[in-house]
């Protein structure tokens, strides 16, 4: 499997930005509701970002697991953080969580971290 983290996170932004040329209403409040679903309270951003891509990985999103991930890298959690995460997601999700953690999830995080 070869994934290309950065072709990930600049396809998404693209496909974003070609839906907003059309649905420009309903990506402005869906950019509202997410920024405001993943700013700062009781449970602070990197944790927020940390239970996505849990969620993420357990849905098998390989578009959301770069995205998390890259937030993830951004907001500094440590590989433990990450790792221990995928395995929540095993926990929850079973075979196809954990095989998507140890596939997509640990090569997208190499990548990240090396770029």
């Amino acid at each position: 499997m070869r994934i290309n983290a950065e072709q990930n996170l600049e396809n998404y932004r693209k496909g974003i930005e070609q839906l907003n040329e059309h649905l420009p209403n309903a990506i402005s409040e869906y950019n509202r509701f997410t920024g405001e679903s993943f700013e700062g309270g009781e449970i602070d951003r990197p944790h927020k970002h940390l239970m996505a891509l849990a969620i993420s990985i357990k849905d098998g999103d390989e578009a959301s697991i770069t995205y998390h991930m890259d937030q993830c890298v951004a907001m500094e959690c440590t590989d433990q953080q990450i790792y221990e995460t995928m395995v929540v997601a095993a926990g929850y999700g079973g075979g196809s969580a954990m095989s998507q953690g140890v596939t997509a999830g640990l090569e997208i995080l190499k990548q990240l971290r090396n770029r």
